[in-house]
């Protein structure tokens, strides 16, 4: 049997995996009656959606089509308001509820140095500087103050914020991060 030419071709006919794209955000639901659309960031800041260059929508697990964004701001609640150059009205913008806002791996725009983008991190071998290995990143939780990378052996978990004093090397070829953890106080030598 052969495969329909399209289905080689045509983006929307392209089943889409989970780790084929990284999500910048979902669309939440239409905002205005232009089109636009509220989204939750899954990045802080909007910077790195506007900035991409090959943004992707994609809902239920296909590839709709590539969008730019042509304004966007941040919304009092934490979220965004995006308005993209490729949706047209307050009926395109419905459809788009539950829909992604995502980059290919390998397209997301560069970082500035000893930035990292969260699946770059996730499945590094955590080392002290001492040379105790801890797991690997599990998962980086995002927080207010900074992020906060979840490392786990077996039972074991610790958390490692991603703060400069505290992760002291990232080197992704060799897929490692060498920490400097603080010192737990203890009831003996505490004041």
């Amino acid at each position: 049997s052969s495969i329909p030419s399209k289905s080689l071709t045509d983006p929307s006919e392209r089943k889409i995996h989970p780790e084929d794209f990284i999500v910048l955000a979902t669309i939440v639901r239409p905002h205005g009656l232009k089109g636009e659309v509220k989204v939750s960031l899954s990045c802080p800041g909007l910077d790195r959606l506007v900035t991409c260059p090959s943004l992707r929508l994609v809902k239920g697990g296909r590839e709709i089509k590539r969008v730019s964004v042509q304004r966007s701001f941040l919304h009092p609640d934490g979220d965004a308001v995006v308005r993209l150059r490729e949706v047209e009205g307050i009926d395109e913008a419905e459809s788009l509820r539950g829909a992604y806002l995502a980059v290919a791996p390998g397209e997301q725009p560069p970082l500035p140095e000893g930035q990292f983008y969260v699946d770059d991190l996730t499945g590094l071998s955590v080392t002290t500087l001492s040379g105790e290995e801890l797991g690997k990143v599990e998962e980086v939780l995002e927080y207010p103050a900074n992020a906060v990378c979840v490392v786990r052996q077996g039972d074991r978990e610790v958390l490692v914020p991603a703060l400069r004093s505290v992760i002291r090397e990232v080197d992704l070829k060799a897929r490692r991060m060498m920490v400097e953890l603080q010192e737990e106080i203890d009831a003996e030598t505490a004041d």
